[in-house]
């Protein structure tokens, strides 16, 4: 059974935070975010949004791809193909239309 990326993250976190003799506060400062809400990542008590994980994979000094699991290697980007995300159109309100005033 594969674990919650939630438990990946919070691992990695501490794991790396630790490497880079970081403080709780020190990491939290360096990735614009709450010291409870880094505490909370560590634990795998709160999940993050993608910019946020951006954020903290910068001030490591990793990946993202790392901090999610997909890779095993902190420094080196997954060897993963990159996949494109589908080209979405925005779909087209349809507008009402004016009647003209009937005399």
């Amino acid at each position: 059974m594969q674990r919650p990326i939630r438990e990946i993250v919070g691992e990695r976190v501490v794991l790396l935070r630790r490497r880079g003799r970081l403080s709780q506060p020190e990491l939290a400062q360096q990735a614009e975010m709450s010291v409870t809400t880094l505490n909370r990542v560590e634990n795998a008590h709160q999940s993050l949004y993608m910019e946020k994980l951006a954020a903290l994979a910068m001030a490591l000094g990793t990946t993202a791809d790392y901090l999610l699991g997909l890779s095993d290697d902190p420094v080196k980007p997954s060897e993963r193909p990159a996949q494109q995300a589908p080209v979405l159109q925005p779909k087209k309100r349809p507008r009402p239309r004016k009647t003209a005033p009937v005399a």
